[in-house]
């Protein structure tokens, strides 16, 4: 991670080396050219409200949760300059054209926790119970 006034950059790799992530952002006056919000502040209450993400653990029984807690919320827009990912970009799992990034949000001097959630059980039957 590297944030500078004029750019914010995230690089990761896992660490089995099978997914790699680059991404460099600028900031914008305005949210521009996205085809799923119509300004800023719709982009940032899709996300403000989906704070919690989820992921199927390796044994594909259950999904871990990660939240986000931020009370002072607030995003800016941003400008994507490069931006890579070679899970999005592996066209066995995303035909060419069917992953496609619509926008960039910045989010800078806002105090945020990320928390684990209770685990969701995965299946038929499973409910919204924790595993």
């Amino acid at each position: 991670m590297r944030e500078e006034a004029d750019a914010v950059r995230v690089a990761f790799a896992t660490r089995d080396g099978e997914v790699e992530v680059d991404a460099t952002v600028e900031p914008a006056e305005e949210l521009c050219g996205s085809g799923l919000f119509t300004d800023l502040a719709e982009a940032s209450e899709f996300f403000r409200l989906g704070h919690r993400g989820l992921s199927p653990n390796a044994g594909g029984t259950h999904l871990d949760v990660l939240e986000l807690s931020a009370p002072a919320w607030k995003v800016t827009a941003g400008r994507p300059c490069t931006v890579r990912s070679s899970f999005f970009e592996d066209p066995d799992r995303f035909p060419p054209g069917s992953a496609v990034l619509d926008s960039a949000l910045v989010m800078r001097g806002v105090a945020a926790e990320w928390s684990q959630g209770a685990a969701l059980r995965v299946g038929c039957g499973a409910g919204a119970g924790a595993a």
